[in-house]
């Protein structure tokens, strides 16, 4: 069995390709096994010019900028040290995928996985969790020392393998109950009008995420087109595979202009405090595609939004004048 982990970069250009930074595996025979092998790729990116905020944060985004291997020699010498293998492992279930993506952008025969096997689903099953865990916490959870830094590759996937000697084929096997059918969400019905390039605004900053998002530098966009300050209402968020949610997706509506979307970034600073950028992007269909996953995700009400009540106020000036 092949244990595999991947870092990548999105990217902020219209290249819908989660560009791969690092292969990361090891060779395990059984479950809790020891590692028979490790296969460690750093890949110098050329696709996207610049790095989200997840890949600005690898300790190991140097090592990928200087290397000499591009992603076509790093995905052939990884087939190569697989030697024909077909089951492999994870900590979720996106990793195979991406792989496969980067290999169809290049022109590269795909990997095939006929068993792939959730060790983050398993995992949760075995604990009884309701929810999925982040890597670094179900190692916490089983008094793994941390030797090795998290979001390398190939550290992630030593610990993936690890983590195996506490899962069963039962916990493999598991499938959490189906869904219920979601109700079919209406068009988001965006404005049409064109606007140009807007400027991100600075959000923070502040003690708490919640806090951030609550400020009037959050939650206060400009319409693109005419300029009139108004509000969001509530914040929408994915649930990403590890770590605490990056982007917020918002909507807000100009009478005269119609529906725009708004997204905040953030992250933590050293200090604790948290701190990003507000901005009004142009709407492109990996826009809308990622505000509908957002939808599916948490929300956030904001407080502090509410206008004042009108009335008269204690010890004022009465209707007539008199104090």
């Amino acid at each position: 069995m092949i244990v595999l982990d991947l870092e990548w970069n999105r990217g902020y250009d219209k290249q819908p390709l989660n560009e791969i930074l690092q292969i990361g595996a090891v060779r395990i025979e059984r479950l809790g096994g020891p590692i028979m092998d490790v296969f460690d790729a750093r890949i110098r990116p050329t696709v996207h010019k610049k790095f989200d905020l997840g890949a600005k944060k690898l300790p190991e985004l140097k090592s990928f900028k200087s290397s000499r291997t591009r992603f076509p020699a790093a995905a052939e010498a990884f087939r190569a040290w697989c030697g024909g293998e077909t089951a492999f492992a994870g900590w979720g279930t996106g990793d195979v995928e991406a792989l496969n993506e980067n290999c169809k952008y290049w022109g590269l025969p795909p990997f095939r996985a006929e068993e792939f096997f959730d060790f983050q689903r398993a995992f949760a099953h075995a604990v009884g969790a309701d929810q999925q865990i982040a890597l670094w916490r179900a190692a916490e959870y089983c008094s793994i020392p941390d030797v090795f830094d998290y979001h390398s590759a190939v550290n992630d996937a030593m610990y993936t393998a690890v983590l195996g000697g506490w899962l069963t084929r039962e916990d493999l096997a598991w499938r959490p109950e189906p869904a219920p059918p979601k109700r079919r969400r209406m068009a988001l019905r965006l404005s049409q009008f064109p606007f140009p390039r807007q400027e991100r605004q600075k959000v923070g900053p502040a003690p708490t995420p919640q806090e951030a998002l609550d400020a009037r530098s959050s939650r206060t966009p400009a319409c693109p087109v005419c300029g009139q300050r108004l509000g969001v209402a509530r914040w929408h968020f994915a649930v990403p595979k590890m770590g605490f949610p990056q982007q917020f997706y918002g909507v807000f509506t100009c009478p005269e202009h119609g529906r725009f979307l708004c997204r905040v970034t953030l992250a933590r600073r050293e200090d604790g405090q948290w701190q990003g950028r507000r901005s009004v992007p142009a709407i492109t269909p990996e826009l809308t595609q990622e505000y509908a996953a957002a939808l599916d995700g948490g929300v956030h009400v904001c407080r502090g939004g509410g206008r004042r009540r009108r009335g008269r106020r204690s010890g004022g000036r009465g209707k007539d004048g008199r104090s």
